[in-house]
C-alpha cells in the first residue's frame, strides 16, 4: 500500500505529525523545528519511562534530531505510535492556545497507555470559562 506509514524515519514522524496536527497548508502554523523539539522531547521522556527501550540499542544515550530526514528514528515498531502521539502532545503544550489543552492531555495520555499502560493526570491550567452568575 502506498500510503502506508511506517514510521521508520524522522521524516515519516513530521509527515504524520502533521496530519494529527491538521497543519497540512504552508506556511506551516508548526515549523519543521518545532516538530523536531517534540520528537526529540518524547525520546527523552520515553527513555525516562521506559529505559528498557533504549538500553540495548543506544546504552545510557538518547538519539536527537536536528534535521527532517530519512535518518532512522530506531524505535520498536509496537512502539512508535506512543512516540508518535507523545511529540504531538509536545507540540500542542507548547502552542499558546488554551484551546489546545485538551488535545494535547489527549495525545500525552495516549503516549503514556502505549509506553507503560498506566494513565496520568491531566495537565491543567486552561484560561477559565466564562462564570455562571446566580
Amino acid at each position: 500500500m502506498a500510503d502506508a506509514v511506517h514510521l521508520e524515519t524522522v521524516e515519516d514522524f513530521v509527515t504524520d505529525a502533521r496530519r494529527l496536527l491538521l497543519d497540512s497548508t504552508q506556511p506551516y502554523r508548526y515549523p519543521d523545528p518545532d516538530l523536531l523539539v517534540g520528537l526529540n522531547t518524547a525520546l527523552l521522556e520515553g527513555r525516562r519511562l521506559r529505559a528498557d527501550l533504549f538500553v540495548t540499542r543506544w546504552g545510557s544515550r538518547v538519539p536527537g534530531f536536528l534535521a527532517v530526514s530519512g535518518e532512522t528514528v530506531g524505535v520498536e515498531p509496537q512502539f512508535r505510535l506512543g512516540f508518535l502521539y507523545g511529540m504531538v502532545a509536545h507540540v500542542l503544550l507548547r502552542d499558546d492556545d488554551d484551546v489546545q489543552d485538551e488535545r494535547a492531555n489527549t495525545f500525552l495520555n495516549k503516549f503514556h497507555d502505549i509506553l507503560v499502560g498506566v494513565r496520568q493526570s491531566p495537565i491543567q491550567g486552561a484560561t477559565p470559562g466564562p462564570q455562571k452568575k446566580g
